[in-house]
């Protein structure tokens, strides 16, 4: 069965266990065999008078099992949750990755959140590993890259910068309703990141309101130079959304290899703690020593 991922984007699924449950195969279907997975859903719960569907609906989604009464509230959040996300985007999102993201950030119910039987090809594997909101790179890769990093920087004795991002009062918007406002600062911090980048740089989303980027071949001062530059435009972002109503602010941490760690465990501890002493110093600061 083909599933649609947006843009344009399908991949195979088929079912990993049998079941002669009619309801789960026909949630199934509209959850994986159509355009539009959240009409079809409507369409059958219309149709269907199974007293555990939203039940089955959400353990299909997630392998979560909820009682029903508190399956059907979540499905209603997670359909409030994906009209706010697609309008904000402009483009259709696959809701197992609207309800990955819901369960995982919003609600923090699950773990390890996971597509079901996916095939990798080369469009999907950018699919499983850019943050759908942002386009970045997700947060788990992150320790890998900077060890490649290390390593290729000592090969070709190459220095490189780490800039680490934390948007302070996000989560606070969220929580307070206001998933909209959220979720456009981290789409607009997103494409600021990617509009400014170099090709060869690479840019993370590591958790709700936490970014980071690689800075190949970049000393500290080149560092400073570029995220001062996207420093400038970030504060655009958050006035332009009322940001600093909501107490919405950013404090940055950068660090560079070899001098403030030449292996990657330190080097990112470091970035950590230049980011963490930027929030303490107060508002809106660029944290480079410690």
């Amino acid at each position: 069965m083909k599933i649609f991922l947006g843009n344009d984007v399908y991949y195979n699924s088929y079912l990993v266990a049998d079941t002669d449950d009619e309801t789960l195969l026909q949630i199934y279907d509209s959850v994986f065999g159509s355009l539009d997975q959240v009409k079809a859903i409507r369409n059958l719960i219309k149709k269907k008078k199974d007293p555990k569907f939203f039940q089955k609906l959400i353990f299909l989604l997630t392998g979560v099992n909820f009682e029903e009464e508190l399956a059907k509230a979540l499905w209603e959040e997670i359909e409030k949750y994906y009209r706010e996300i697609t309008s904000i985007l402009g483009r259709p999102i696959h809701i197992s990755a609207i309800v990955a993201d819901y369960m995982f950030r919003v609600k923090n119910y699950l773990k390890n959140p996971s597509v079901v039987d996916l095939v990798l090809t080369e469009k999907v594997k950018d699919l499983v590993i850019q943050d759908f909101f942002t386009g970045l790179y997700k947060g788990y890769f992150f320790e890998d890259f900077v060890k490649k990093e290390v390593n290729r920087a000592k090969r070709h004795n190459h220095n490189f910068s780490i800039v680490m991002l934390q948007v302070n009062g996000i989560e606070k918007i969220s929580v307070s309703g206001n998933v909209s406002v959220a979720v456009k600062i981290l789409v607009d911090i997103g494409s600021i990141i990617r509009d400014l980048k170099r090709t060869e740089d690479m840019g993370f989303r590591l958790s709700v309101g936490k970014f980071s980027l690689i800075l190949p071949n970049t000393d500290k001062k080149g560092a400073i130079l570029f995220t001062k530059r996207f420093f400038a435009e970030i504060e655009n972002v958050i006035l332009s959304v009322s940001g600093l109503v909501f107490g919405i602010s950013v404090s940055i941490g950068i660090q560079s290899f070899p001098e403030d760690g030449d292996d990657p465990t330190t080097l990112i501890s470091n970035v950590e703690k230049a980011c963490y002493k930027s929030r303490i110093m107060g508002l809106n600061k660029i944290v480079y020593e410690l």
